[in-house]
């Protein structure tokens, strides 16, 4: 007989699916002989442990052969605190086989919802007016699923929302006039919820044959030497080489290897990019992103940099260089400073993605652009500031629909009588519509570790062709990337499809999402089908 117990200060408890384990705790599975009367002399008992986190990553695997030497402790599993919050499941496989699930309680959640204030002080020192005064304020972008902006308000009106091709944003504000000595405050405030998102790279079905005809624009703008990010460096060009492979997705892994195995992480004062990573075999986050990017590029995979704000415990919110790469239709974040495991790639939920693109040198991609007359007789005094907050009354897996004040309230002297008088729902911030429609049929209930298939019919009602890719993903407290399919839908079709479902850890109700997504993550089409797997 198998028994699982909770232990907390060594006092072992029979676990439920209510049992909460917290840090310091851990899980323990043993057996005893005399109730294991199947187990006879010299015969092994062969059991393989799987613990499964909340967005069906193997959190740990054990193969335990059990004898016949009576009771003993066959598996622990302890609680630390790098541990996600959430639902676990605890499988054993087999000659015995069993489910448990147990809730894991840590600092750490598989879903934020952050309020970020950005604002500048702007000054004219001149004697005579700065005028047609125009600003451009970058605002976070949505990329589904790690990170949505859910609404942004402001303290004055702006003119416009401007996006480019990566998909970054700047929200634009007009002044006619500013005087001699004048001060204006200009500020504001975004929601932006993110998302813990795990893309099993094992997992993920390769479809490479047409990609490079689907998305031409990626594959020619993305493989380029650009300023920082010299992929055509004769040495950057040889480590590309070396590691050459009929799959991008194992020479990004082989590329994330190299980086963090080779290369020292010292921090530095301005940004020196690949060559200089290569050459001197040190650099900070920058560096191994630039790197890493044009390790990507050397070898035909299309890359890019994203620029962050990245939440650290001990210094609060810091700048972060990180990437991205772009296989089977999407961009894949990745983190090359941070990120360790060679299987999952993980982005990190206290992380918001501010660009997209080369923001390094002399790039048009930067946080604030503005113009007035007669720019090159008259200077201007700018200051920007930014912080973010926690929204503290958040939910495990869910959204608290109405923040606290304590929450809400800024701090700091640059927003503490700001008024957010416009929001920018007339924008159309989200740019996210049914541009496609996804009809699907799928099973009420199907089997654990068993792949099915369901028909899927996407529908393009309008008069041009779209290019994307349909993300298959489950959703169970974070999301986990299993299939993608890219394809080119021609103006007024229809087309059907078989999509596997590919075998899963998941027990009970899980929630499946068909997302149909352009390049940079926005939704085109979607459809939801709740399915229990038992």
């Amino acid at each position: 007989m198998i028994e699982v117990f909770h232990v907390r200060q060594n006092k072992a408890r029979q676990i439920t699916s209510e049992t909460i384990a917290e840090v310091g705790d851990s899980i323990l599975i043993s057996g005893k002989e005399e109730k294991l009367p199947f187990v006879q002399a010299k015969k092994m008992t062969k059991l393989h442990i799987l613990l499964i986190s909340p967005i069906g990553t193997i959190v740990d695997s054990n193969q335990v052969n059990l004898d016949d030497t009576g009771m003993r402790s066959i598996y622990t599993f302890p609680i630390t605190p790098d541990l996600f919050s959430g639902t676990y499941v605890l499988q054993i496989d087999g000659d015995i086989k069993r489910r448990d699930k147990i809730n894991i309680k840590t600092q750490h959640q598989l879903l934020y919802r952050w309020f970020l204030f950005y604002g500048m002080k702007i000054e004219n020192p001149n004697d005579k007016p700065l005028n047609n005064f125009v600003i451009d304020v970058m605002v976070p972008p949505n990329i589904s699923p790690i990170q949505q902006v859910t609404n942004v308000s402001c303290n004055f009106q702006p003119s416009k929302l401007i996006t480019d091709k990566e998909g970054n944003r700047w929200v634009r504000f007009y002044f006619h006039q500013i005087n001699p000595k004048e001060r204006i405050t200009l500020a504001y405030r975004a929601t932006i919820i993110t998302r813990i998102v795990a893309y099993d790279i094992t997992r993920i079905k390769s479809e490479e044959e047409k990609i490079e005809q689907l998305y031409q624009e990626a594959y020619s703008e993305y493989i380029k030497p650009e300023p920082f990010l010299e992929s055509n460096h004769e040495t950057i060009v040889k480590i590309a080489n070396r590691f050459r492979s009929d799959s991008p997705l194992s020479q990004v892994l082989a590329f994330l290897k190299f980086v963090r195995n080779n290369i020292d992480y010292t921090p530095l004062n301005g940004d020196y990019g690949a060559a200089y990573a290569i050459e001197n075999r040190y650099g900070d986050c920058t560096e191994f992103s630039t790197l890493f990017v044009s390790l990507c590029r050397a070898a035909n995979i299309p890359a890019r940099l994203t620029t962050s704000i990245i939440h650290n415990e001990l210094e609060g919110w810091q700048y972060h260089s990180q990437a991205e790469f772009f296989a089977n239709g999407i961009w894949f974040p990745i983190d090359p400073t941070l990120q360790h495991d060679t299987r999952y790639l993980f982005r990190s939920p206290s992380c918001i993605i501010l660009q997209r693109g080369n923001t390094l040198g002399d790039s048009h991609i930067r946080e604030i652009r503005y113009r007035y007359d007669d720019m090159s007789n008259r200077k201007i005094s700018l200051h920007t500031h930014k912080e973010a907050v926690c929204d503290k009354s958040r939910i495990v897996g869910q959204i608290s629909q109405t923040p606290s004040e304590t929450v809400v309230k800024a701090k700091g002297t640059l927003f503490e009588n700001i008024s957010w008088k416009f929001s920018l729902p007339s924008l159309d911030l989200e740019k996210q519509g049914n541009i496609i429609e996804i009809r699907s049929t799928a099973p009420e209930t199907a089997p654990v570790h068993k792949p099915f298939s369901i028909p899927v019919h996407l529908y393009n009602r309008n008069d041009y062709h779209v290019t994307g890719t349909l993300r298959i993903s489950f959703v169970r407290g974070g999301i986990y990337t299993n299939h993608l399919y890219p394809m080119r839908l021609e103006a007024n079709s229809h087309e059907p499809k078989m999509v596997e479902i590919p075998a899963t850890n998941f027990l009970g109700k899980t929630l499946i999402e068909l997302i149909f997504q352009n390049e940079n993550g926005e939704k085109l089409g979607y459809e939801q089908r709740k399915i229990h797997f038992q």
